[in-house]
């Protein structure tokens, strides 16, 4: 009998023994799969939280103008043969947070409105990246004229090889300045763009039929090119 309860007993020791360690490799197995979803779900928080902001980046858009379109006066045929009417413009250029930076007033013959610039845009993982020199499309804005005048005739809005006024100064300023001085060069020369990054260099412009009241927005996509859409009258403009 003796025997017996001491063979019972070693048992259930033995078998507690077997439990307690089953518990314990078990318990930490599970620890260990929780520690590694944790870590699991960390990165894939860092890597989406990173695809958003190469997202934004992507979609961000960088200059910003106002155009009002103020009056349109009558003109005679003395005044300008074919030419019914003179359109007066104020263009507001507008920094990050939308206030203003600078206001200019043009009139222009006719009706239809042109804004023309010069655009050098990237290659799309810079601008994704943040790249700090090539991490936007640059855009020089040359003039403001319409189709009844030569676009060589047009009113200048930027000075070419500087940089407007309220933007980045440094090494960002002396870059773009680069691109500028050798716009021309780079539009045509695909070894030079690749050498400096450059996905395309190009002159481009929009044009709308404008009439007195109207406001539009001029915008420059960090990746792509110039939109002019029309502006809602309950926006108000920045100071």
């Amino acid at each position: 009998m003796l025997r017996v309860l001491r063979t019972l007993l070693v048992t259930f020791a033995l078998g507690a023994l077997v439990g307690t360690l089953l518990w314990r490799h078990y318990g930490d197995a599970e620890r260990r799969l929780r520690d590694e979803v944790a870590q699991i779900e960390a990165r894939l928080g860092r890597e989406i939280a990173l695809r958003e902001a190469m997202v934004e980046r992507l979609g961000r858009e960088q200059r910003r103008a106002i155009v009002e379109v103020l009056r349109q006066d009558p003109l005679n045929a003395a005044e300008l043969p074919g030419v019914e009417v003179a359109t007066e413009l104020r263009f507001v250029e507008l920094d990050d947070e939308g206030r203003e930076l600078g206001r200019r007033e043009y009139t222009i013959p006719g009706d239809v409105l042109f804004i023309d610039a010069w655009t050098a845009r990237f290659k799309p993982d810079d601008v994704a990246a943040g790249d700090p020199l090539r991490g936007s499309t640059l855009m020089l804005l040359r003039r403001v004229y319409s189709d009844q005048m030569p676009p060589a005739r047009g009113f200048p809005i930027d000075t070419p090889g500087s940089v407007p006024d309220g933007y980045a100064i440094g090494e960002r300023s002396r870059f773009e300045q680069s691109v500028w001085r050798n716009f021309w060069r780079l539009a045509a020369d695909a070894r030079m763009a690749e050498e400096w990054g450059l996905r395309v260099a190009q002159g481009e412009a929009v044009y709308k039929r404008v009439r007195p009241g109207e406001r539009y927005e001029l915008r420059l996509e960090a990746a792509g090119g110039l939109t002019l859409a029309p502006l809602p009258p309950s926006v108000a403009i920045g100071r």
